[in-house]
């Protein structure tokens, strides 16, 4: 999000927080003769996306359609992805993704189910009965704010191991894996916000010694 100082100069504004939902959940809802089920769950990743996608198609085996719609990510980095599956193009995956738009919901993602009731809806019925799908299943979640998480690698002598855990430590961070060759890497996640004073402290603790390269998020 860009903003002014009042003097025409730019200024970033940089997203920490984004809203998300606790866990999976499904709603159903009936559309003339049609059944519709909204599966929504929360992800870090593309990967988890279509594993749940997976999921739901087994579960509901036997359905019509399974249309699409997730995002993953903030700002500029946001990933979309939306699919019809098969129901004429743009009647169901970019209505139910306008609704996730419309509740700026991010690494979550959404299958709508259309189970045919033997009567066609028409191309206007169809977008209006995904999108209605897919706000009844964000309104069946529990929607609540989360915190950017950032990757990051720091390579350190041994000398001065116990003096970065704390930092680490100090900044809220987890350390996720250890490396150890001539010098010890780690891999760690942190609150994003905070990455800047880690890096201010890492360098006077360790007198420039220890290097910090910041990851692309994978995780929020």
């Amino acid at each position: 999000m860009e903003s002014t100082n009042g003097q025409g100069v730019g200024i970033i504004k940089i997203e920490y927080t984004y809203n998300t939902i606790t866990k999976p959940v499904r709603s159903k809802i009936a559309v003339g003769s049609c059944r519709f089920f909204a599966s929504l769950a929360p992800c870090a990743a593309e990967k988890e996306a279509r594993v749940f996608v997976e999921k739901v198609k087994k579960e509901l085996y036997d359905a019509t359609h399974h249309a699409t719609a997730y995002r993953l990510g903030l700002g500029e980095e946001v990933l979309v992805r939306c699919d019809d599956d098969g129901e004429p193009a743009g009647t169901a995956g970019e209505p139910m993704l306008s609704v996730l738009e419309k509740f700026q919901l991010t690494n979550i993602v959404l299958i709508g189910t259309r189970f045919f009731g033997g009567v066609k809806l028409g191309l206007g019925g169809l977008a209006r009965a995904y999108r209605s799908c897919a706000e009844a299943g964000v309104n069946a979640a529990s929607i609540c704010s989360r915190e950017l998480q950032q990757q990051g690698f720091i390579s350190t002598p041994y000398d001065y191991l116990g003096a970065v855990i704390k930092e680490v430590e100090t900044v809220e961070g987890e350390i996720l894996h250890f490396h150890y060759n001539h010098k010890v890497g780690m891999n760690i996640l942190i609150p994003a916000r905070k990455m800047e004073r880690l890096q201010e402290r890492l360098a006077n603790v360790t007198k420039g010694k220890a290097k910090i390269k910041i990851l692309k998020s994978e995780k929020l």
